[in-house]
C-alpha cells in the first residue's frame, strides 16, 4: 500500500504568519509504568500555526518527565519557528525535509508537533478529516485501556471492572517488570476474567532478560494474551529474534528507539519482532510515519502505534490509524480524566469497545484557546 494523500488541483498558498507554542502539564495524579520508574508528570507540547489566509493548524505531542513539566520539546523547537514563517504551510513534505536537516540538534518530537500542525492545515484546506485525506480505510478501531502500575493484582481486577463499564474490552498491563510478580498478575487476570471475551496485553518496559521473557511469554500464550510488549530494549535484536522463534505470541518492541524509516527498513526484514510498533512523535511526525507504514505493508508485517497522552496529543495517531488502516488497536491512557488538558474531552469508547474520530475537518480538534491561555499562556508567540 502506498499512502499518497491527494490535494485539490488548485490550492491557495497558505503562508505561515504566526506560530504559538504551549506546554501544558495535566493530570491531578502522577503515574508509573514499572517498579523502578518514578511517578511521572505528563506534558502536552502544542503548536498553533496561523496562515495569512486565515487557517489554523494544530499539532501536539506528549512527553513524560520526573517531578515537573517538560519544557524541553518546546525549547528544542524554538530554533525552527522563525525559519518557518513565510513558508507555505501546505508544502508538508518540503517543510519536513527542511526541519529534518536541522537534526540531530533539533529532535524528532519537536519536528513532529509542527509536522502534525501542517497536516491539519492540509486536511482543512481540502475540507476533509485527516483520516479521509489519508485514505479513509477504517471508521472505527478497537480501543485498549493502557493501565499504569497499580498496587496489587486485586486493584487491577477492580479497575478492569470499572473500565468495562465505560465500554473497554481490551486492556494492557504495566507491573513490576520482574517475571515472578508479573506472572502472578497474569494468572490472576486470566482466572478472574476467563468467562469474559476481553483482550489482554502485557508491557514489560524493557525489564527482562531472555530467560525471564521466555518464562513470561509461556504464561501469556497459555492464558490467551494478545501480545508481550517491550521485554527488552528495542535494539536487543538478538534476544528478540530468539524469543520470536520460541513462541507464537506476538512480540512487540517499545517503539520509542528504533523509529525512523531508514533504520526500520534495514531491521524489519530480519524477523526481530513479530509485529512492529512505533511512536508518531519519536518518528518525527506523520510524514515519516507514512513511509514506515509503506515499509511494513510491503513486508506484510503488522504495525501498532504508541498513543500514550491526552486526546489532543494522540489525535494525529488516531487519524493516521483510521486513514491508513494501520494497526488493530488504539491505545488510550487511563484513567481518562487524568489525561485531559483544559478544554479537551475524553475519547468515547462505544459499547463494542471501539473508538472513532471526529467527522470535523483536519484533526477534528476544537480547543477553547481563551480557556487554555487563562492557565497556560504561550511559551513562544512568533510572528
Amino acid at each position: 500500500m502506498t499512502v499518497t494523500p491527494q490535494k485539490k488541483q488548485e490550492l491557495s498558498t497558505s503562508v505561515i504568519e504566526r506560530i504559538r507554542v504551549y506546554a501544558v502539564q495535566y493530570g491531578p495524579k502522577e503515574y508509573s509504568w514499572s517498579a523502578w520508574m518514578p511517578e511521572m508528570t505528563n506534558t502536552d507540547t502544542l503548536v498553533r500555526l496561523e496562515t495569512k489566509d486565515g487557517q489554523t493548524g494544530i499539532g501536539a505531542v506528549s512527553s513524560c518527565s520526573e517531578r515537573d513539566i517538560d519544557l524541553s520539546i518546546a525549547y528544542n523547537m524554538k530554533p525552527l519557528l522563525r525559519g518557518l514563517l513565510g513558508k507555505d504551510g501546505l508544502q508538508v513534505e518540503e517543510n519536513w525535509q527542511w526541519m529534518a536537516q536541522r537534526r540531530p540538534y533539533v529532535h524528532n518530537s519537536a519536528i513532529a508537533a509542527l509536522d502534525i500542525a501542517m497536516w491539519d492545515l492540509l486536511a482543512k484546506q481540502n475540507d476533509l478529516p485527516l483520516s479521509s485525506l489519508l485514505g479513509g480505510k477504517l471508521d472505527v478501531l478497537q480501543a485498549y485501556a493502557s493501565i499504569p502500575v497499580l498496587e496489587n493484582p486485586t486493584a487491577n481486577v477492580e479497575f478492569i471492572h470499572q473500565l468495562a463499564q465505560a465500554g473497554f474490552a481490551a486492556f494492557k498491563f504495566h507491573n513490576a517488570c520482574v517475571p515472578d510478580p508479573d506472572i502472578k498478575l497474569i494468572k490472576t487476570i486470566a482466572r478472574e476474567f476467563q468467562e469474559q471475551q476481553f483482550g489482554f496485553m502485557f508491557d514489560a518496559e524493557c525489564g527482562y532478560d531472555l530467560a525471564g521473557a521466555l518464562q513470561v511469554a509461556e504464561h501469556l500464550q497459555r492464558t490467551g494474551f494478545i501480545w508481550l510488549e517491550a521485554p527488552f530494549p528495542d535494539r536487543n535484536y538478538s534476544d528478540y529474534r530468539k524469543l520470536c522463534q520460541s513462541t507464537e505470541l506476538q512480540i512487540l518492541p517499545a517503539g520509542l528507539s528504533v523509529v525512523e524509516p531508514e533504520e526500520l527498513a534495514v531491521m524489519l526484514p530480519t524477523d526481530c519482532w513479530s509485529t512492529a510498533r512505533v511512536d508518531l512523535a519519536m518518528s518525527g511526525g506523520i510524514t515519516p510515519l507514512l513511509k514506515i507504514i509503506n515499509i511494513t505493508t510491503a513486508l506484510g508485517l503488522g504495525l501498532e502505534l504508541v498513543a500514550w497522552g491526552s486526546p489532543i496529543s494522540t489525535a494525529a495517531t488516531l487519524q493516521v490509524s483510521l486513514g491508513t488502516g494501520c494497526g488493530e488497536y488504539f491505545e488510550i491512557a487511563v484513567p481518562q480524566q487524568d489525561f485531559l488538558i483544559p478544554s479537551s474531552q475524553p475519547l468515547q469508547v462505544n459499547p463494542s469497545g471501539k473508538v472513532s474520530s471526529s467527522s470535523k475537518t483536519g484533526l477534528g480538534l476544537e480547543l477553547d484557546w481563551q480557556e487554555l491561555e487563562q492557565t497556560e499562556p504561550p511559551l513562544f508567540d512568533i510572528w
